[in-house]
């Protein structure tokens, strides 16, 4: 990345600089990664990190190495690999999400409580199993010993 400051307003160029070759194995791109400071400064970009209207939630998977978004109108989720720096897939969703909690370490179990009353558990492949709480939900969180989920509502 490089700073220039013509007429005392900072410009932040994100293309210049160094890039790592493609066909490097991973030790040595850790080793160049800790030798050379332009390589340390660099910032990269994950493609299509967007939502077409609005984003109302963001979680990281345990492991790290997934992002998953939740957005409106369309309802959807996108679910981004950060070792690629894309996106993984696009999952349209009935209803908006109020809040979602990823289950397992990767993004292979979702729980999604959604503004209409539903809770929808997703799996890898799509959704699972859906049902309705007696109230409108606010928020949930998810026990892991006992695999319980708690849900508030009003």
């Amino acid at each position: 990345m490089q700073v220039s400051t013509p007429n005392n307003v900072k410009i932040y160029n994100l293309i210049a600089g160094k890039t790592l070759p493609e066909w490097l194995t991973d030790r040595k791109k850790r080793d160049l990664q800790k030798k050379d400071a332009d390589i340390q400064r660099r910032i990269q970009l994950i493609q299509d990190f967007e939502m077409p209207a609005v984003s109302n939630c963001i979680r990281s998977s345990r492991d790290g190495q997934y992002l998953m978004v939740t957005g409106t109108y369309k309802p959807r989720v996108r679910c981004y690999e950060v070792a690629q720096m894309s996106m993984k897939f696009e999952r349209g969703l009935d209803a908006e999400v109020v809040t979602f909690d990823i289950l397992s370490e990767d993004y292979s179990k979702v729980v999604f409580l959604h503004c209409d009353r539903y809770v929808e558990f997703h799996a890898q492949y799509g959704r699972y199993y859906r049902t309705r709480i007696p109230k409108v939900g606010r928020d949930f969180s998810f026990h892991s010993p006992s695999c319980d989920l708690y849900f508030v509502g009003a």
